[in-house]
């Protein structure tokens, strides 16, 4: 009998080693499904209800969490430090409660990046910075009044890249790639590659600024009628 609750002994701490040390590698992305979908590396869903939320809000339709009860969440622990985190969101006959994004550097204390006490009734798109510190995040449903939240389409990006969001492009014109949310002082490039199926990918610089701490648009003034895919990279030395 001894040996038998040694091995279960054994056993529950391989598991909470394997809990502790589950870490997303940067970038990483989840879009769906949600409450029966496998979570990625270093990914964790507690008491997300069902059925996932269709149509969805990125468009992919693979559906959207539903979060339906206090405490329920979305946590993500990565090994490295995060530049930007975006996501959708959208309250459901939302009223009397409180939403929360918040960050961690080890998983037990917690501040809120983002605090929601009336989350947008249309899905809306959403960018946040963490803290180079910070190894956690989560989407959690700190209090429910009533009404549920919809999560979808979570990116954590590596400090070294940043989210842009093509705003305008013609054929032959000039090509704005904005990106929603940049960090004061921080330099930033827009490079482009023609193909993607090459090893590594050959990428070449068109535009650079430095960041406001909100938005900026980069430019690519010449871009030709041969398609083109671009990424924005926090350049600071």
């Amino acid at each position: 009998m001894r040996t038998a609750k040694g091995g279960a002994i054994g056993m529950l701490l391989a598991l909470a080693a394997q809990a502790v040390f589950a870490q997303a590698t940067l970038p990483t992305v989840h879009t769906g499904p949600w409450q029966y979908g496998v979570p990625p590396a270093g990914w964790t869903f507690s008491g997300l209800g069902g059925p996932d939320y269709l149509p969805d809000y990125d468009g992919i339709n693979d559906g959207a969490a539903k979060l339906d009860g206090t405490g329920d969440f979305i946590e993500i622990a990565f090994n490295e430090p995060a530049s930007q985190l975006s996501f959708w969101i959208r309250g459901l006959t939302f009223a009397g409660g409180i939403f929360t994004v918040e960050e961690s550097t080890n998983g037990v204390a917690w501040t809120a990046l983002q605090t929601y006490a009336d989350p947008p009734t249309n899905a809306a798109f959403q960018v946040l910075t963490p803290s180079p510190a910070a190894r956690f995040v989560r989407f959690i449903y700190t209090s429910r009044g009533t009404g549920n939240v919809g999560i979808d389409g979570i990116t954590l990006l590596k400090e070294d890249f940043v989210q842009p969001v093509i705003s305008g492009a013609t054929y032959g014109g000039t090509n704005s790639i904005s990106v929603l949310e940049t960090v004061l002082g921080r330099t930033y490039v827009l490079e482009y590659t023609r193909g993607l199926d090459a090893v590594p990918a050959l990428w070449t610089p068109v535009d650079s600024d430095a960041g406001t701490g909100g938005g900026l648009v980069l430019q690519d003034l010449s871009p030709t009628n041969a398609a083109r895919f671009y990424r924005v990279r926090d350049a600071t030395p």
